[in-house]
C-alpha cells in the first residue's frame, strides 16, 4: 500500500475541490451517474475510514463543528459557527 502525509492530501483536496464538485454536478444534472458495481475490498474500506476520520478531526480542531447537545451538532462548511 502507497503511503502518504495526510496533510499533503489534505492539500491536493483543497486544491482540487473545486474543479471536482464542477464535475460531480455535472453528472448530477445530466442524469450519467456512474453507478457502483464491484464491492469495496478491506483495504479501501479502511483507508476510507482513515480518511474520513482524519477529515472529522480537522473539522474539530478549525472549529467547524458546534456541539448543540450529547446527539446534536453542526457542521458548518463555510462561514461563521
Amino acid at each position: 500500500m502507497r503511503e502518504f502525509q495526510m496533510e499533503d492530501f489534505f492539500r491536493d483536496i483543497d486544491r482540487k475541490q473545486k474543479e471536482v464538485n464542477e464535475l460531480a454536478y455535472t453528472r448530477f444534472r445530466s442524469g450519467t451517474r456512474k453507478v457502483r458495481i464491484r464491492p469495496r475490498d478491506e483495504d479501501e474500506k479502511r483507508c476510507l475510514d482513515i480518511i474520513c476520520r482524519e477529515k472529522w478531526l480537522r473539522a474539530v480542531r478549525e472549529g467547524k463543528v458546534k456541539y448543540i447537545s450529547d446527539r446534536e451538532m453542526d457542521y458548518v462548511i463555510d462561514g461563521e459557527v
